[in-house]
């Protein structure tokens, strides 16, 4: 398979660079809302339940509106879908100022969940419309720039996010997070329509056919939950304000900025340098795994062992390195192996079932701390063993069903089993 760089993807590709623009706006403007929303927690509370509150709230819905998302990505218009998603994300922007002004936290929660929710539509229709716009030379750069896309936003939104909440306020940012999603949707409009795939099948593409689909095809199966696996690491994104806020000297949402920014850098480079150093080929991206799990094991470790904020951030880099290389091999095997008329469905349980294990895992964390008195550190020990000891037999899984997906024939070529 032929390399294509990212400049020549996006100079190239005119429909791909505006669903890849909005991803850029849109993503900024996340992370400014995220800083925004611990902003509002830490005003209220200091509970570390409260800070998990706001993890689950921007997971779990994702997982609960799956069983709807995924089947109206493979019945209608995905064009629509996302600027549907995008306008009304940033009409719920009124109801996260609401609570900051009342204190809320119950209204906080409910309106990013709603949030959320429609994320969880927009989610597997961008997903699915990535190999209508990109040819199979391009879709590996094109995952990889989506996931180096989101690394790199991460930092400088994150940063910019922490700055902004300083100077202009929570408001500020808030409107902030609601401008991006119009620009976003604006993005979106130009480009072309981007009907479901399944054909004359497509208006009754159901979810239980894609558990069926999984069932029959275990390699997809495996690399389905891929990402959920990684997510067993989510303790530390619950930790994180902890550690910029309250373990350390340095305190404020600047901090938790810049412990974000430092694992957006990492998250760019194990996104834009994983596939660099790996290649592009399908037993590649599956061997890099590996590795790819120890990182984050290792930099959990680092940031337990911190004595102070910068250090942490090195810790959070490193994992983050880790990280971002599973999300795009994981996200790139998935596109190749799954099936067309399956994809709305597929990439929304993938989705899906990532945001549960992080909603279990940021319940379980901050119920440790707030509960049983853990410290930050000893969760985040606990949660690099945990990665490490999954990591290593889900690898090996994914490499023995992979062999067998190499003789088999192309996703794209698979008959739509199941729909007729």
């Amino acid at each position: 398979m032929s390399r294509v760089g990212y400049l020549d993807l996006l100079r190239r590709n005119g429909a791909y660079r505006r669903l890849w623009a909005g991803e850029v706006v849109s993503y900024t403007g996340d992370w400014f809302s995220t800083i925004a929303l611990l902003a509002i927690v830490h005003e209220v509370t200091d509970s570390a339940l409260a800070v998990s509150g706001v993890m689950i709230a921007r997971t779990l819905p994702v997982f609960l509106v799956s069983p709807v998302a995924g089947p109206l990505a493979d019945r209608l218009d995905r064009r629509g879908l996302m600027i549907g998603a995008d306008v009304a994300r940033a009409a719920c922007v009124v109801g996260l100022i609401a609570a900051h002004h009342t204190h809320s936290l119950l209204l906080l929660y409910a309106t990013t969940t709603v949030m959320i929710g429609l994320a969880g539509v927009f989610i597997p229709a961008r997903g699915a419309s990535i190999q209508q716009l990109t040819s199979p030379e391009e879709l590996p750069v094109a995952m990889a720039l989506s996931g180096g896309t989101w690394s790199v936003m991460l930092a400088i939104g994150a940063a910019l996010g922490g700055l902004a909440t300083a100077v202009v306020g929570i408001d500020g940012s808030l409107l902030i997070d609601a401008a991006t999603f119009l620009v976003s949707a604006a993005l979106l409009q130009g480009l072309p329509a981007l009907p479901a795939e399944g054909g004359a099948h497509a208006q009754g593409a159901r979810f239980v056919d894609g558990l069926h689909y999984l069932r029959r095809t275990p390699h997809v199966a495996w690399l389905t939950i891929g990402k959920a696996v990684m997510q067993i690491s989510a303790a530390g994104l619950v930790m994180l304000p902890l550690y910029g806020q309250d373990v350390f000297p340095t305190a404020g949402a600047l901090w938790v900025g810049v412990l974000y920014a430092f694992r957006g850098v990492g998250a760019a480079i194990g996104a834009l340098g994983g596939r660099a150093v790996v290649g592009d080929h399908p037993a590649q991206m599956r061997r890099g795994m590996l590795p790819a799990f120890l990182l984050i094991g290792v930099g959990q470790a680092v940031t337990a062992l911190a004595g102070n904020v910068w250090v942490a951030g090195v810790g959070y880099l490193v994992a983050a390195i880790g990280s971002a290389a599973i999300w795009v091999f994981a996200g790139t095997l998935l596109q190749f192996a799954t099936a067309a008329p399956f994809r709305g469905r597929v990439f929304s349980l993938q989705f899906g079932v990532l945001t549960l294990v992080i909603s279990a895992i940021s319940a379980v964390a901050g119920g440790l701390v707030d509960g049983l008195g853990w410290t930050p550190d000893t969760v985040m020990w606990a949660s690099a063993l945990a990665i490490v000891v999954l990591g290593l037999p889900y690898t090996a899984i994914v490499l023995a069903t992979g062999r067998a997906f190499d003789h088999a024939a192309p996703a794209g070529d698979a008959a739509p089993a199941g729909l007729g």
